[in-house]
């Protein structure tokens, strides 16, 4: 990926044109969170979901034609009696560290949630996640104690099982 770029930072919604760029952002990222490369039917899957606007939205962020960062999200119900835009990932590249990006991408967030007339604007953090929470405890951002939960394709067996009437 290049470094630097010239001009100013610009956060556009996903679109085809974008699905270089958001490749290479998105092994970056994969690649930050010591995750093995995805295969390119995976890739080709997300990209589609992205073009197709169906269960998730994208924001990237540039500087003239170099990709810097995205942002992942969708919008969930209930929040108090409407919804709430919900950001999955936020993603900056090395190359666009300190610049910014970050901020922009959630002014960015911001300003779908509020065209959405969004209850909430929502995210959460790794609890390992320590250069994360720094940075949104720079920006002031109200923490809500909450507990998160994931289970991963290879317990979804397991964890059905939890799930029977007893």
């Amino acid at each position: 990926m290049e470094s630097g770029g010239a001009g100013p930072l610009s956060v556009v919604p996903y679109h085809p044109e974008h699905a270089e760029a958001f490749r290479a952002l998105h092994r970056a990222c994969l690649a930050h969170y010591g995750i093995a490369p995805a295969k390119a039917a995976e890739e080709d899957r997300v990209l589609r979901l992205l073009e197709a606007e169906r269960h998730m939205a994208c924001h990237l962020a540039f500087r003239g034609e170099v990709a810097l960062g995205f942002a992942t999200w969708g919008l969930a119900f209930p929040a108090a009696a409407g919804i709430a835009l919900v950001m999955k990932e936020l993603f900056v590249a090395d190359h666009g560290r300190g610049q910014g990006v970050g901020r922009a991408l959630i002014a960015a967030l911001l300003a779908v949630a509020e065209d959405e007339q969004c209850e909430r604007f929502d995210w959460a953090t790794d609890g390992t996640n320590e250069a994360a929470q720094a940075f949104y405890a720079a920006l002031d951002a109200p923490e809500k104690p909450k507990r998160s939960f994931s289970v991963p394709k290879t317990q979804f067996q397991a964890f059905r099982q939890q799930l029977a009437p007893r």
